[in-house]
């Protein structure tokens, strides 16, 4: 769990992305691993993929000057060695701290955190003992108060000349403490050899592409759905839904249906803006109660067919079935998908005719023929999601360029200029 001795890792730079990817994805969602999340064979302990994770990450906040995300990795491997400590059953747990102990033997380290973590594990191994709770004080490590600055803030230990005596059922606590004073030395002590370089390698500039585009897309857009969203809270930010997902609203309130995919797309997009699962069934119950339109290719009516439904959206939101994390597909692919249903969902830029996009379009701000020729060069193109960034600047009209590559993102970038 420290990575004191690092295996010769013999894996794809492919496999070495998605465990970066699922090790981000565990940092910033909060899953725990006793709820075995689906990526959960990226987060093995000691495994190859395990150390491709954790040493991917490791250099790409060494080197990132996005201080959130810095601080979102180092609090998120805190956080992963807590819960695998926690895990531990006490036979495995001394097998660990064994383990430990050999491994800054044979390197011989002259460090002073990696001598304060030998003293540690050599003492927690000796001192363990069974029943040992989260009130148990039969045993104490003393180490120095700057090796345990949480455990000091917390007053859980007690300070006795600059030393500070840690009761065993903040042991635990200790290693953790220890090991981010580790981690982010060992992050200087990158950043200053890879700046030594003459040129970054290509594998790490891919991965460091990935990783970033990755956090922009997909995980500022999870933070930001801290705050919960009603329907109310909807209506009043309309204005900021993308095309494709006011298509599918405008549908449903219309029709007072919507087809399965649509609806799918839908739902999945309440859900990562931050609005509860109660309140997307609360709207589709209030739609499919009344009298359906047969503009619309969906029959179900909520007196028939309220349990299918429900299922499909508390499914969506990961709380029924497999209960996978579920994301927005991107734009891009959306976009070159086959829509059978495009007067109910899908990306107008791509297909609807242009009497519905220019509808679409036109309900927040005119646009003109002049405009419309431009949205039709760009949506004619081999990118035609350049259509969508186009009009999304119009909206916001901000001096700085806004960029999607999700109808999620588009939201936030909305919201967050003119919402």
């Amino acid at each position: 769990m420290f990575y004191i001795q690092i295996p010769d890792i013999d894996v794809s730079i492919l496999d070495i992305e998605d465990s970066a990817l699922a090790r981000l994805i565990h940092f910033s969602t909060y899953t725990t691993l006793s709820d075995k999340p689906p990526y959960v064979k990226y987060l093995k302990n000691s495994t190859l993929l395990d150390y491709a994770g954790f040493l991917c990450l490791r250099t790409h906040a060494s080197l990132t000057d996005n201080t959130t995300l810095k601080e979102m990795i180092i609090e998120g491997e805190c956080r992963l060695i807590k819960e695998r400590l926690h895990l531990l059953k006490p036979n495995f747990l001394r097998k660990y701290l064994t383990k430990t102990i050999e491994d800054i033997q044979v390197f011989n380290y002259n460090d002073d955190n990696i001598n304060v973590l030998l003293k540690i594990c050599s003492e927690y191994k000796d001192k363990q003992h069974l029943p040992c709770d989260e009130h148990c004080s039969l045993e104490f490590i003393e180490v120095p108060w700057q090796k345990c600055p949480t455990l000091v803030s917390e007053l859980k230990v007690h300070l006795i000349q600059g030393i500070a005596i840690v009761p065993c059922n903040q042991w635990n606590s200790l290693l953790v403490d220890l090991f981010r004073l580790i981690y982010i030395q060992s992050l200087l002590h990158i950043h200053r050899s890879m700046s030594s370089l003459p040129k970054k390698s290509l594998q790490v500039e891919y991965l460091s592409e990935q990783i970033n585009e990755y956090y922009n897309s997909k995980i500022v857009s999870w933070k930001n759905t801290n705050e919960v969203m009603n329907l109310e809270d909807l209506n009043s930010k309309k204005k900021c839904l993308p095309p494709c997902m006011l298509l599918s609203l405008n549908s449903l309130f219309k029709n007072h249906r919507l087809a399965h995919d649509p609806r799918y797309r839908l739902t999945l997009f309440l859900k990562e803006i931050g609005v509860p699962m109660n309140q997307t069934l609360l709207l589709f119950k209030q739609e499919y109660s009344k009298l359906g339109s047969l503009e619309s290719t969906c029959t179900h009516t909520w007196e028939n067919h309220n349990q299918q439904i429900e299922y499909n959206v508390k499914h969506t939101y990961g709380m029924m079935g497999s209960k996978k994390m579920y994301q927005m597909t991107p734009c891009t692919i959306m976009q070159k998908q086959n829509i059978q249903v495009y007067y109910e969902g899908g990306c107008p830029f791509v297909h609807c005719n242009e009497s519905k996009l220019k509808s679409i379009l036109n309900e927040f701000t005119p646009i003109s023929d002049v405009e419309m020729n431009i949205i039709n060069d760009l949506k004619d193109s081999d990118q035609p999601i350049r259509a969508c960034h186009w009009y999304a600047n119009k909206l916001s009209q901000t001096l700085k360029p806004l960029f999607h590559d999700t109808p999620t993102q588009y939201f936030f970038n909305l919201k967050n200029n003119i919402c």
